[in-house]
């Protein structure tokens, strides 16, 4: 079976869980836990999404499309998570544009110091103090 399948499969199992333990009167404490459960599962789910396989990738897998709930917080998490890659590599693009920034001007005055020191030297042998 496909892991993503198996993943949606698996938070609508426990939606469906948590949705049978609230129709049975328990706490509302645990019915609340097992749903946060399926919403982490979920939010996984978009994650390995983005970042991995790419089954279902920002379309809103089959199996949560018609629980509203899942099916928003698969939408909400997957944009989060490419927004989160999207600054990431932003991020990645600046340092490595700083980094050369740095090396340049490093570069730049290693040259001006190295000028700077041959033309005093060269004044020095000129005027005979060296």
């Amino acid at each position: 079976m496909n892991r993503a399948f198996e993943a949606a499969l698996a938070a609508r199992f426990l939606w469906s869980d948590a949705l049978c333990l609230e129709r049975l009167g328990v706490l509302e404490s645990e019915v609340m836990e097992v749903k946060q459960l399926a919403l982490n599962a979920v939010a996984d789910l978009a994650a390995s999404e983005t970042y991995g396989s790419q089954f279902y990738g920002q379309v809103v897998p089959p199996l949560l499309r018609d629980v509203p709930k899942l099916a928003d917080h698969y939408r909400q998490s997957y944009d989060a998570c490419v927004q989160a890659e999207r600054e990431l590599i932003e991020e990645l693009e600046f340092q490595k544009e700083r980094d050369q920034y740095l090396q340049d001007i490093a570069a730049t005055y290693a040259q001006i110091e190295h000028d700077l020191n041959s033309g005093w030297k060269e004044d020095l042998l000129d005027d005979g103090l060296l």
